[in-house]
């Protein structure tokens, strides 16, 4: 699980390294990589929570399971949002062009495709200026989340490692990995 989450955090360095112009197949590894770390300790969270409850309860860890990963997703995407949309906007309005109207920088301000829209309505190199500044305004954002993301992922496998050494890989059962160099005992109201 704490490699999978290693890998996620590859990921996420790698997006911190797109440039503002071009950089899609950067983006495309960077999140494939993400992903590869992420859907194997997704699967074996589950695997967890739903393994660690008796079986009559095993629909409601389920439930549960499935509720809270919605719920951390959507957190997630909010503040990793936010965070990105503050760089953008903090980034945009320090370098916004002398020249462009206030129409065109409200616009530019809600994201990315109002910066492009401006853009296109303003004089040549008034509209390419701004739209070279939102591209590097969007691409701070971009390296923002990326960074957060990977320290959150590294942070999460040094939490993985420490917190679930002692459970045992897939398949076995906790008496199946012996814990200690003595032999277990059976109590002696057990017959075989």
């Amino acid at each position: 699980m704490a490699a999978g989450l290693v890998v996620a955090a590859v990921g996420f360095g790698l997006l911190g390294r797109v440039g503002s112009a071009g950089g899609l197949a950067i983006v495309v590894a960077g999140l494939a990589i993400a992903q590869v770390g992420i859907g194997p300790m997704v699967a074996l969270g589950y695997g967890l929570v739903v393994g660690s409850a008796p079986p009559e309860r095993a629909g409601s860890a389920s439930a549960m399971r499935e509720t809270s990963g919605e719920l951390g997703i959507a957190l997630g995407v909010a503040v990793l949002g936010s965070v990105g949309t503050a760089v953008y906007r903090g980034q945009l309005a320090a370098h916004l062009p002398a020249g462009v109207p206030a129409a065109a920088a409200g616009a530019a301000r809600e994201g990315i495709a109002g910066a492009v829209s401006a853009a296109q309505h303003l004089p040549g190199q008034l509209g390419a200026a701004l739209l070279g500044t939102a591209r590097e305004a969007f691409t701070s954002g971009l390296h923002a989340v990326a960074g957060v993301g990977a320290v959150v992922f590294v942070a999460l496998a040094i939490l993985a490692a420490s917190v679930l050494h002692h459970v045992p890989p897939s398949g076995q059962t906790p008496a199946a990995t012996p814990t200690t160099d003595h032999p277990k005992e059976t109590p002696a109201h057990v017959t075989h």
